[in-house]
């Protein structure tokens, strides 16, 4: 027994260990993998699908076989009138009792047939000593009454064979619909994944950098301090120095602080609790470079809007439901026609006298007292008015051209968005060009800058201020790099190549290149 519990012990805690390294491990793969598992929007983006299926199952239920049933008995006592031709035979109050059975099965089918079909039993008994046909055969004496019909009736008009699984037929095009836009609701969630880890690779590479500048400036005092030690620089030069690493320390911890929300917000993303967000490692990925990602300057803006006319599942979805509100559509214009059902039906009955389970089931069989009957019926119902179904008509009606607008509307926002994109991509490349080479100018200033004041050939002023310059610059090609990280994501987000298939593979690739053709 204490094996065993301490076999469980170490097993319950080496899936901790394994839970919260998966959680520690800051891989932007791992993280999107771990996004689509744990995120709250994900698990109700599924439920969405589950309801889908829950009013395509209750329209299925339609077309379903169904067994009805019943049993009555009861006990009667009839006190007679003395002109009732019973009372001179009886002389006595008239008391019966009877058993009646019910069996029947019902099934519609996709054409608007029904099919049904029923079988009735009664046994009765009286102390009357005549039978219904006036013979003296005793008292208590059961009489045996079998009924069975089968009837098909079609509808010919009203909810006719065009129709009659409209509805079952609308609410699957509304599931595969649900299950096509699944994909590209579920690409938001990495698409804001994606753009938060950026933010916090952007706030760790941040904070990296104030803590170098403050590095920075306690060379720069040091240095300084060494100078006024020699006297080639004056004492107070020291205390601007001081100011200016109090300022930098500032910054440092202002930095800090983004980085700790950035963590924080990262794990709200993913589907995280605050213990768990704050276990995250720090980043492992850089930003995607400009070469590797594949991009050129000769994109071709009509080829993304084709990748995403072709990818984006928003819009099959919205065809689909487009599609679905049609078949409605067809249903509701049907019930504005009279509603006209063709019948034809089949009965076969039987009656028998006598007790005992030999008679009862000799009600089946034998010939006499049997029947049988067979018949066609053919039944109209109209409303004058019929307002409901005029009503209704209008109503889904435009239900169907709204949709037929908002399908053409998304298509026209996908197109601009995908300009968008691709313009962003453009220019934050450029953007990032620049930055970069700016930063190197300003490294390369900033280092001229030390040299020339520990050679007395600058003021500390003019140190200080290269000393921000550089830093903003790095600062600001940071963000470049980020804007350029944000453009390449996004740009797969609006062609609907960021997430494709429903569990499909997250590969590093969808976050550091951009689509092809």
């Amino acid at each position: 027994m204490g094996h065993r519990f301490t076999i469980t012990f170490i097993f319950t805690f080496l899936l901790y260990c394994v839970n919260a390294q998966q959680i520690g491990k800051s891989d932007i793969v791992n993280l999107a993998e771990l996004t689509l598992d744990k995120s709250p929007i994900v698990e109700s983006n599924q439920l969405r699908i589950t309801n889908a299926e829950g009013d395509y199952q209750v329209q299925q239920s339609i077309f379903d076989y169904q067994l009805r049933s019943g049993v009555t008995t009861d006990r009667s006592v009839s006190n007679l009138y003395t002109f009732d031709p019973r009372f001179s035979v009886l002389n006595d109050d008239l008391e019966s009792t009877r058993f009646i059975t019910t069996l029947g099965l019902q099934k519609r089918f996709r054409i608007g047939l029904v099919a049904d079909f029923s079988v009735d039993y009664s046994s009765s008994k009286d102390n009357l000593p005549l039978d219904r046909f006036g013979q003296t055969v005793g008292a208590d004496i059961r009489e045996h009454v079998v009924s069975s019909t089968f009837s098909l009736t079609q509808p010919l008009l009203r909810g006719n064979a065009n129709v009659a699984d409209a509805l079952e037929k609308s609410t699957l095009l509304d599931l595969e619909s649900e299950k096509t836009n699944l994909n590209f609701r579920n690409s938001v969630e990495v698409l804001q994944l994606a753009s938060a880890y950026w933010d916090y690779v952007a706030s760790f590479k941040s904070l990296e950098i104030f803590r170098e500048n403050e590095k920075r400036v306690r060379r720069v005092l040091d240095i300084t301090d060494e100078l006024v030690k020699a006297d080639k620089k004056p004492a107070g030069d020291l205390s601007q120095i001081q100011a200016d690493l109090a300022n930098q320390a500032r910054q440092t911890t202002v930095a800090e602080q983004r980085f700790y929300a950035a963590k924080l917000n990262l794990g709200r993303v993913i589907g995280l609790s605050e213990d768990e967000s704050k276990k995250l490692a720090n980043p492992t990925n850089d930003f995607p470079e400009v070469l590797a990602s594949g991009y050129s300057k000769d994109l071709i803006l009509q080829d993304y809007i084709d990748i995403a006319h072709a990818n984006r599942s928003d819009i099959e979805a919205s065809l689909q439901t487009e599609e679905a509100i049609k078949t409605r559509l067809s249903l509701v214009e049907n019930s504005k026609k009279p509603q006209l059902d063709l019948s034809g039906f089949v009965n076969y009955g039987g009656l028998n006298f006598g007790n005992g389970l030999s008679n009862a089931l000799s009600t089946f069989s034998q010939r006499d007292g049997r029947n049988l009957g067979f018949g066609l019926s053919l039944n109209f119902t109209f409303a004058l008015n019929n307002n409901n179904a005029q009503g209704n008509y209008l109503k889904n009606k435009t239900l169907f051209e709204n949709q037929q607008i908002s399908n053409e509307n998304l298509k026209r926002n996908v197109a601009l968005n995908v300009s968008i994109a691709v313009q962003n991509l453009e220019n934050s490349v450029t953007i990032l060009e620049k930055a970069e080479l700016s930063l190197r100018y300003y490294r390369q200033v900033f280092e001229n800058e030390q040299e020339k004041f520990q050679n007395g050939l600058t003021t500390l002023l003019n140190l200080i201020i290269f000393q921000e310059r550089l830093t903003f610059a790095q600062l600001e090609y940071l963000q470049a790099h980020q804007l350029f990280a944000n453009a390449v994501v996004n740009l797969r987000y609006e062609t609907g190549t960021l997430l494709r298939k429903t569990n499909s593979q997250i590969s590093k690739e969808l976050f550091y290149s951009i689509p092809k053709k």
